[in-house]
Order: C-alpha cells, then sequence, then structure tokens
C-alpha cells in the first residue's frame, strides 16, 4: 500500500474490499492500517474505522467513472 494519505486510519472491524489492481476480493481484519485511497474510500461505513473517522485523504478532484447524461 502506498502512503498517498495524510493520516493512515486503522479500522476498528473487519471489512471485505476489492483489490483497486487486481480487482480481486480482499479481508482486512481490525487494527490493520489503511493507507492507500483507493482502498479507504471503500470502506463507507464510519463505525469501521478506530475513532468513527475514515483517514483524512489528500484533497485531490474526484473522478468518476460515470459520464453525466446530456439533459
Amino acid at each position: 500500500m502506498s502512503s498517498a494519505v495524510n493520516s493512515p486510519g486503522v479500522l476498528a472491524a473487519a471489512v471485505h474490499v476489492l483489490d483497486p489492481v487486481e480487482r480481486i476480493p480482499v479481508v482486512l481484519l481490525a487494527g490493520e492500517q489503511v493507507t492507500e485511497p483507493a482502498i479507504a474510500e471503500q470502506i463507507t461505513n464510519p463505525r469501521c474505522w478506530e475513532g468513527g473517522q475514515p483517514p483524512a485523504q489528500e484533497s485531490a478532484p474526484s473522478k468518476s467513472a460515470r459520464k453525466a447524461k446530456p439533459a
């Protein structure tokens, strides 16, 4: 995992996510540090993070895979 996140988040619960490169399921256990932004953004339940907050990430523009539909 890279260190692109300003502060690593520590998990308070086990979570199931997809590896951002290989797209295979990965199980992360409570107590593990998450430093990869692509993995951290998949964990949307705040109760999964110690302290109830996801790690602070660098403010970068969000890239959406979907294109807006014309009106």
